[in-house]
């Protein structure tokens, strides 16, 4: 077995609060290095991404998500705005997994990475916010779109209308936040399942 007693005192300091030990064994990330931000919505909110680099569909998600917010409240349409946005992600979806038969059965990175995407915009979102009920009426229009049927952890899923690891990946999500993060998941959930 190798010596490790080089570590000793490194990781764990016997005076040291369990704030103190996050805060410097896992900093926080730091959205000044976000790799996408933007302000948008009425009034004004600023959305940054969860990482300091973004791959391509992370950007092309967050873009949609963007031009979401972004309609003006007197011109915002439920059934155009964030059908329009289902469609897209829709679109982008297929386009990353274009044959049927892989997609079928390899698609849970990508739902993720989704799912994941836009539950970092509603821990950003004040809940009395017009936006967070256009991610909600987004998350409706999503459940409208009949793509295909999947097969995940061996059960077989409609695409959107079952919102296929959603709900797991919200668990994940409300499990690792606290405070006002976790209210304004909580406030999406609620409306989610409200008379939106």
């Amino acid at each position: 077995m190798d010596d490790l007693s080089h570590f000793d005192g490194t990781m764990f300091q016997e005076d040291e609060n369990l704030e103190a030990l996050r805060s410097r064994v896992d900093p926080k990330f730091d959205p000044a290095n976000a790799a996408l931000k933007a302000t948008c919505g009425h009034p004004p909110i600023h959305i940054h991404s969860q990482d300091d680099d973004a791959l391509p569909n992370e950007t092309a998600v967050f873009t949609i998500l963007v031009e979401l917010v972004d309609v003006p409240d007197d011109t915002y349409d439920k059934d155009v705005s964030a059908s329009r946005a289902a469609v897209a992600i829709n679109t982008l979806y297929l386009s990353e997994r274009p044959d049927p038969a892989t997609r079928r059965s390899g698609s849970e990175g990508y739902l993720y990475l989704i799912w994941s995407e836009l539950f970092s915009w509603v821990r950003q979102i004040p809940v009395e916010h017009s936006a967070m009920h256009r991610l909600v009426d987004l998350i409706a229009e999503l459940m409208k779109i009949d793509t295909q049927t999947l097969l995940i952890w061996g059960q077989d899923i409609k695409l959107w209308p079952q919102l296929p690891l959603l709900n797991p990946e919200f668990v994940e999500e409300c499990e690792q936040r606290r405070g006002v993060e976790l209210q304004r998941l909580e406030a999406f959930k609620d409306n989610r399942h409200g008379e939106r």
